[in-house]
């Protein structure tokens, strides 16, 4: 058979095992959670709250539990443009978005693996993360913007392996108009990219993305204040966050979502570190720096807000299990054919 046949024929069944799973977990697990009948009205409440910033029943997002989320504009402002120019209503609008940015984001999940794996691991990295879907579902009735955030997320750890700098920028200052996560991304292209030789050069261009991401992020906080709620990122936020963090894992124990997520990819991937290409040990490094800011700044059990660190591990880790089940080298170095 044709190589070329063979490479459509593949990707063919790749696409329809993905739309399968991103079908199953829409419906099955989504019209049960977050797009129930029951949540609708909250749902429609919270988008046009955030379009003309001001929260549902005048008390501040934080009283909804929604701390700065009027910041996050990029899928409410697309979601609006569709309901306008289609006249679909909003619940559909968000699940329909919610599908396609899950569907490509397992897409992107396989390819960005194959980077640094061959085929059948890069495939049981995206099982494994499908695998923990359903957790992504739960404690949670709107964040539309998590999806897309993945793809962007994805999207980005592509451009920094590739140093191709142009693009990333671009597509980073994007990326915090949806969520602002990705204002620390910055510090992994360092990580990444700097040497002894181009350090003043690397250095540059992280200030330079720093630039873009802080100083999108603090535009946006001048074009959607929310003075009801006053700060919340400070000291005192961040250590009764940590507390009650700490609380609900003791609540959880051994159900506690992020522990099951994060806890066998995590301990994988800090073997054979020496032996592995750099961008997948700064990937590592970069994923621990940023659980420890979800840890104190987030409801840390609500998983669809850090499964990112989870894609940052996947690489070190699938290659830990490669080399444990075949011999075969770990350094990810390469493509695979």
């Amino acid at each position: 058979m044709n190589t070329n046949y063979q490479k459509v024929i593949g990707l063919f069944l790749l696409s329809w095992l993905l739309a399968t799973i991103t079908i199953g977990m829409q419906t099955w697990i989504g019209d049960q959670t977050i797009y129930s009948k029951q949540l609708e009205k909250q749902r429609e409440e919270l988008h046009f709250g955030i379009l003309e910033n001001k929260a549902p029943g005048g008390k501040g997002w934080t009283a909804l539990g929604a701390t700065s989320i009027q910041k996050r504009i990029g899928i409410v402002y697309l979601a609006e443009a569709i309901r306008i120019n289609t006249g679909l209503t909003v619940a559909k609008i968000y699940k329909l978005l919610d599908t396609a940015f899950l569907f490509v984001g397992l897409l992107a999940l396989y390819f960005y693996l194959k980077k640094w794996l061959p085929d059948p691991y890069s495939l049981l990295g995206v099982l494994y993360f499908c695998a923990m879907l359903p957790l992504t579902y739960l404690f949670q009735l709107f964040h539309p913007w998590d999806r897309l955030q993945m793809v962007f997320w994805i999207g980005l750890l592509y451009l920094v392996a590739e140093g191709n700098f142009v693009v990333l920028v671009f597509c980073l200052f994007l990326s915090v108009l949806v969520k602002f996560d990705t204002i620390l991304l910055p510090f992994l292209y360092f990580l990444v990219h700097v040497n002894r030789s181009g350090w003043l050069k690397t250095s540059m261009e992280t200030l330079f993305l720093l630039l873009i991401t802080f100083g999108t992020y603090m535009a946006l906080g001048q074009l959607f204040p929310s003075p009801v709620d006053g700060s919340y990122y400070n000291l005192q936020g961040a250590f009764n966050t940590l507390w009650s963090n700490a609380q609900k894992l003791v609540e959880m124990n051994v159900r506690y979502p992020p522990l099951l997520v994060h806890a066998l990819p995590v301990f994988l991937a800090l073997f054979f570190l020496p032996s592995k290409h750099r961008f997948v040990v700064a990937s590592v490094a970069f994923a621990l720096g940023l659980s420890a800011v979800y840890m104190v700044f987030s409801n840390y059990e609500e998983v669809r807000a850090h499964m990112v660190v989870l894609v940052l591990v996947l690489p070190s880790a699938l290659l830990t299990l490669k080399k444990l089940v075949d011999g075969a080298p770990s350094n990810g170095s390469v493509a695979a054919d």
